[in-house]
């Protein structure tokens, strides 16, 4: 398969430049494609950690409604700043959350253990800044075009085909 990481920071612009990018590969790449997200919240967006948590908090509940709440916040990134906490709990109750208990679970040792973790493998392969990405062992640095992933891929594939 196909495997994309992610490091990204639901508040950041690029962020959400790297998510419609990921979807047009999905698409292109479907049943052939594994996407993996991980935090990378950045300090200068006061809302990316509180995001975070609640996705992380969402994923012990249900991990599908997780990566629904990730699309909903890329897809609404704009009302993540203008509405705050309250733009984030309306999301996640809009997917039928047990809200007491993601609240519960966003102050869980677990849950900050997971971004703490997802922080320092990022860090590792030299990933400060948002988005990141490790496609098929090759990291990105950046906001890059759908071509940019399609030569990394293809090229690794090549590589696979070739014995390298």
């Amino acid at each position: 398969p196909i495997v994309v990481v992610t490091y990204s920071d639901f508040q950041c612009f690029y962020c959400k430049k790297g998510f419609e990018t990921i979807e047009q590969l999905r698409n292109k790449y479907k049943g052939k494609i594994v996407f993996v997200f991980k935090h990378l919240p950045l300090s200068v967006h006061p809302w990316a950690m509180p995001a975070a948590k609640r996705f992380e908090a969402i994923a012990l509940q249900n991990p599908q409604k997780a990566y629904l709440y990730h699309d909903e916040l890329f897809k609404n990134q704009e009302s993540i700043e203008s509405g705050g906490e309250s733009f984030l709990d309306e999301t996640a109750k809009k997917l039928k959350v047990d809200m007491a208990k993601m609240k519960k679970d966003m102050e869980s040792d677990s849950v900050q253990k997971q971004i703490d973790a997802d922080m320092a493998e990022a860090k590792s392969f030299g990933i400060e800044g948002t988005p990141g990405f490790i496609v098929m062992g090759v990291s990105l640095k950046g906001a890059y075009p759908i071509e940019t992933f399609e030569y990394v891929i293809n090229r690794k594939n090549a590589d696979k085909k070739s014995g390298r």
